[in-house]
């Protein structure tokens, strides 16, 4: 008992003895904060942009436009993927709608969204859809892009897609490889780094990319981005160059084989950000051409853009007014004038009586009309029950004229058109005629 009562009494001892020991090993003093120091405003020193950081300066847009986003073939991204490139392309003035919200649409109403859309579009994007691009679907898209329409195809190896269904109408195939690099790489060898490219609007000002997913793109049209010495494709055993980034057989088309560089925080990488400003000013610029299947998205949207209307004779008022108000329902204004203004866009509405007017129209479209009524690639017809339909395009003013034998058989046209039933009477890309 005396013995336990001895220990107990050294338990303070040890214990003291333990702190002083450990205080000696590992104490290392107090803290002793700096003295103030006053520094004057002038002398402050604002922080700056990082090496290659890229301040965004989109060119101001003449006109507004559109940029449609393929999401009805079960594409493999999120729009919040999409959020770097649709800010960029939403800065230049440009709408951007997502076709299909991202909802697998089975075929035939894929084919209807697709071509009513292509109508008012100016560019379309398309990323890793999951769903093949049937006959019908390409060519549509084929035919948009002839006429200056901009094509954006964006595939990825590591994700599911079937982006070849459409690419290979346009002299391009995405190989199913990885490109890697065991010498030049961010992080992992299969995180490559591009410094090679051809000069264009594409690459002006990259000095490097880094793509985290990259494939190989085998092209009819020029390289854009060359993987650098070192770089090996998973697949392709091969001396050519291996281009993640291309051209296809048209400018209008640009092939990307990698989609990570368009998402956070990837795309704020060496020159990734620069990259995306390029290719938001690619989609922006585009030059495209309307045909009159295309009605009536050739005349712009906006009040500060009205169509002016022109009447052939007082009494087709009327008709005035149904073509004025069907016209605001696509947000189209326009206003029913009483002259021609040669600078402003334009739709001539009036009888065959009224033809001299618009004479130079109709022959530009290879139109006559006399006691008969005389188009390309058809026989003449006689007057009585027709309409004819032109589609001038000149110096960015569009005219279109609308003739017709009676006020009734105007009114008729004028409701075709606005019902988009018109298009059957074509002739032509710039001329219709209907009965």
């Amino acid at each position: 008992m005396a013995r336990k009562l001895a220990l107990l009494a050294l338990l303070p001892a040890f214990a003291a003895v333990a702190f002083g020991v450990a205080f000696l090993l590992f104490y290392r003093g107090g803290y002793d904060p700096p003295p103030d120091v006053e520094i004057s405003y002038e002398e402050i020193t604002w922080p700056q942009l990082p090496a290659g950081a890229v301040v965004d300066s989109p060119a101001t847009q003449v006109k507004r436009g559109l940029v449609l986003v393929d999401t009805m073939h079960n594409n493999s991204f999120s729009e919040a993927e999409f959020f770097a490139l649709n800010s960029r392309i939403a800065s230049r003035g440009y709408e951007v709608e997502f076709v299909g919200a991202f909802t697998p649409q089975f075929e035939e109403l894929r084919h209807q969204l697709l071509e009513e859309k292509l109508r008012r579009a100016d560019s379309l994007v398309v990323i890793l859809p999951q769903l093949s691009y049937s006959e019908a679907e390409a060519t549509l898209v084929e035919r948009f892009v002839q006429k200056g329409g901009r094509l954006l195809l964006v595939s990825d190896p590591a994700r599911p897609q079937q982006t070849n269904t459409l690419a290979t109408r346009f002299g391009v195939e995405f190989r199913p490889d990885y490109l890697y690099n065991v010498s030049d790489y961010d992080l992992v060898f299969q995180n490559i780094i591009v410094r090679e490219f051809q000069p264009g609007e594409l690459t002006v000002g990259l000095d490097a990319i880094t793509l985290y997913t990259a494939g190989s793109i085998r092209t009819s049209g020029p390289g854009l981005a060359f993987a650098g010495p070192g770089t090996e494709s998973s697949v392709v055993e091969t001396s050519e160059p291996l281009y993640p980034i291309a051209g296809g057989d048209s400018r209008n088309v640009l092939a990307i084989a990698d989609f990570t560089f368009l998402v956070p925080p990837q795309n704020s990488l060496l020159d990734n950000d620069r990259l995306i400003s390029n290719i938001a000013d690619y989609l922006t610029s585009s030059e495209r051409e309307y045909h009159l299947t295309d009605f009536p998205h050739f005349y712009e949207t906006g009040t500060d853009n009205a169509a002016d209307i022109l009447l052939g004779q007082p009494s087709l008022w009327d008709v005035g007014i149904q073509m004025k108000n069907g016209l605001s329902t696509y947000g189209i204004p326009s206003e029913i004038r009483g002259a021609e203004d040669l600078s402003r866009d334009t739709v001539f509405l009036g009888l065959y009586d009224d033809a001299l007017p618009v004479s130079r129209y109709l022959q530009a479209a290879g139109v006559r009309v006399g006691d008969t009524i005389g188009t390309p690639f058809a026989p003449d017809l006689d007057l009585q029950g027709t309409t004819v339909t032109v589609l001038d395009q000149n110096q960015d003013r569009y005219v279109l004229v609308v003739l017709a034998d009676s006020p009734w058989t105007l009114t008729g046209a004028v409701d075709s058109l606005l019902a988009g039933e018109f298009r059957g009477d074509l002739v032509t890309d710039y001329a219709g005629v209907g009965r």
